[in-house]
């Protein structure tokens, strides 16, 4: 059951993009590749009734209250934990 994408992050991101878009979610539940994929084609947010999300950005089971941004891979830019103008919440391990 459920609604199922590839391993291949672009691809969730395409799938993620259109339930929000279509079926009134208002929470988002992912991680910092889907998030990147994600980012690089946004939503008009007119289309989401998304309220809030959590983002896992490293190993661990702790909320990290006060992160904005999930740490820069090798040669990139760190990414803001934000979608179509709506904060996320990271989830992880504290540095």
């Amino acid at each position: 059951g459920g609604i199922r994408g590839c391993g291949d992050p672009s691809q969730r991101a395409s799938v993620t993009a259109d339930v929000l878009a279509t079926s009134g979610a208002t929470v988002l539940f992912g991680d910092t590749h889907t998030l990147r994929a994600m980012a690089a084609a946004p939503a008009p947010a007119a289309m989401l009734a998304l309220r809030t999300g959590v983002i896992k950005i490293g190993s661990g089971s702790s909320f990290l209250p006060g992160v904005r941004e999930a740490p820069a891979p090798k040669g990139g830019e760190p990414l803001p934990l934000e979608y179509a103008g709506v904060a996320m919440h990271a989830f992880g391990k504290a540095k």
